[in-house]
């Protein structure tokens, strides 16, 4: 979600009053753009920004998607984020777990790791140029008995 966030550029605000950010004057009634897959790639936030290294939260405790800093912004920020990230993180992280727990997983017959396409595609949303395809197989160690 850091370097591919579901939506590139956050919802526009407008400023209520002229005021500085950064050395930047921005004058009252102002349209702004937050750009969060910029934001993702930051040196200046990030330490390899453009390296794909999911240890880098689980050490540091200051990381949070409901993060002050403003540089990691999943769901925006401030009283202005997402109302249900936490719900929709919970729903996430079961269906997942469920998925993970069931099957296991495997690319199709010919085709290897080197062959998966991970190129996207930039829009008003951010998504894979092509679809990445798995073939699920079942778990035997494990019996459904359904819900």
């Amino acid at each position: 979600m850091r370097l591919h966030p579901p939506v590139p550029l956050l919802i526009p605000r407008e400023s209520m009053e002229e005021c500085n950010l950064d050395g930047y004057e921005i004058p009252a009634k102002t349209r702004v753009l937050i750009n969060a897959y910029a934001i993702g790639r930051d040196p200046q936030s990030w330490e390899d920004p453009l390296v794909y290294s999911p240890e880098r939260f689980e050490d540091d405790s200051n990381i949070d998607v409901k993060d002050q800093e403003y540089n990691f912004l999943p769901f925006g920020g401030g009283r202005r984020g997402c109302p249900g990230s936490a719900f929709g993180l919970a729903t996430l992280e079961i269906a997942l777990a469920r998925l993970l727990f069931h099957f296991d997983w495997e690319l199709p017959q010919g085709v290897g790791p080197q062959d998966v396409d991970t190129d996207e595609s930039f829009g008003l949303v951010t998504f894979k140029k092509s679809a990445l395809v798995l073939v699920p197989i079942t778990n035997k160690s494990y019996e459904f008995k359904g819900m």
